[in-house]
């Protein structure tokens, strides 16, 4: 299993401007009882080759992140996500609609991720 640093590095070099983590449950809520594996972890990444204007998300547990392949497609959702749309763990995509039509012609997210 990769290292949280080994992850944060792979996806940059599958082509991400930048790669976001929030972990953890969020202000307020006391996550200190979990292990630290089971916690959740929010991962968001602006793939190179859209301008900013498309964002990608994993969404699930830290043991979960660490063993995802971000070679997978991710759903396509809403611009702007509704958190309806997120609700279950998973890999999610948004952005403008000439981003969306573009990642619908390349049929990749990431450039590298050949």
């Amino acid at each position: 299993m990769d290292t949280m640093l080994e992850k944060l590095e792979q996806i940059k070099q599958l082509g991400a401007y930048s790669v976001n983590v929030h972990f953890g449950e969020g202000e307020g809520a006391d996550d200190s009882d979990i292990p630290t594996m089971e916690r959740s972890i929010k991962c968001i990444s602006s793939p190179v080759g859209y301008l900013g204007s498309m964002r990608a998300m994993f969404k699930g547990t830290v043991k979960s992140f660490l063993e995802f392949d971000f070679k997978t497609e991710p759903k396509l959702i809403s611009n702007p996500p509704q958190r309806e749309e997120y609700e279950d763990d998973g890999f999610y995509c948004w952005g403008s609609d000439s981003s969306v039509e573009m990642y619908k012609e390349n049929k990749k997210l990431f450039p590298f991720s050949a």
